[in-house]
């Protein structure tokens, strides 16, 4: 809805602080713990919280071999359970990130 508004998308004050919601430390901890997942999604522009500078979620998911998918849309258009993700991804090198093409199948 706020990609095509950058301002409006990263929600920056005046300091540059960025306010975007993620996802909190034990949510992510139960998830990961408790549900055994391997990974996690959101459609804001990150998984940690705007203000999170130290990228605490990230961290946590990629301990281990999960994925962190950003940026995601339609996402209310999915059951809450009953689905799979197919998930295309560009390899590059020395990055810390890719652009995916996700597609839900029901």
């Amino acid at each position: 809805m706020w990609w095509s508004n950058e301002q409006a998308f990263f929600n920056q004050d005046v300091r540059g602080m960025m306010h975007f919601p993620g996802f909190g430390v034990d949510a992510a901890k139960l998830l990961i713990q408790e549900r055994n997942i391997a990974g996690i999604g959101i459609d804001t522009h990150g998984v940690d919280a705007g203000r999170d500078t130290g990228f605490t979620i990230n961290r946590l998911m990629l301990e281990q071999p999960r994925i962190v998918l950003e940026n995601l849309t339609n996402l209310e258009q999915l059951p809450a359970t009953g689905i799979i993700l197919v998930i295309g991804v560009l390899r590059l090198r020395c990055g810390s990130g890719s652009p995916a093409s996700v597609v839900a199948l029901l």
